[in-house]
């Protein structure tokens, strides 16, 4: 009997060495497998507008001087660095889109409404449909024709507003 055990004194370092090869293995096939996120920038100068389409049913217009960043993730994250925005977010199903503007987060319900960016804030005004604004003392809705300004703890200034300014900046753009 003696001999037996000195003749597998390798068995426990196959055994460790196949644990540690199976990690590695499932490791890198995790690796490839994922996809990776990826963020785009979107940006204007002044004088400038742009209209890109980030998804089938995402559409982004950017005034003078503005910027986003589109993540690749689903549903799309967004983040509006500076500036003003309009979203025209199409079909039927609530929540393709989460926007982040400073520290508020804002989730579209099928719509299309504008985002201005200010220091201490900002606000939305909704053309169709309805928008979530998520910030620290809880959640808002916001409706059609309404427009709402936000710092990130409150939503304040809740009020009905007319189509025209909701994004009065691409209004120069229809004419």
């Amino acid at each position: 009997m003696p001999g037996v055990i000195r003749d597998r004194w390798w068995l426990p370092f196959v055994v460790h060495g196949s644990i540690v090869a199976i990690a590695v293995g499932l490791g890198l096939l995790s690796w490839f497998i994922a996809k990776p996120i990826t963020t785009r920038l979107h940006e204007t100068i002044p004088g400038q507008r742009l209209t890109v389409l980030v998804t089938p049913d995402i559409a982004i217009s950017l005034d003078a001087d503005s910027s986003v960043a589109v993540t690749n993730t689903e549903p799309s994250g967004i983040e509006l660095l500076r500036g003003n925005a309009f979203f025209d977010v199409r079909g039927s199903q609530p929540g393709k889109l989460n926007l982040k503007v400073g520290a508020t987060y804002i989730r579209d319900t099928g719509t299309r409404f504008s985002v201005n960016k200010r220091a201490a804030g900002g606000s939305v005004a909704v053309a169709n449909g309805q928008v979530e604004i998520l910030v620290k003392t809880g959640t808002y809705l916001v409706g059609a024709h309404e427009r709402a300004d936000f710092d990130g703890v409150h939503v304040t200034g809740q009020r009905v507003i007319a189509d025209a300014e909701v994004a009065p900046w691409r209004q120069a753009d229809r004419y």
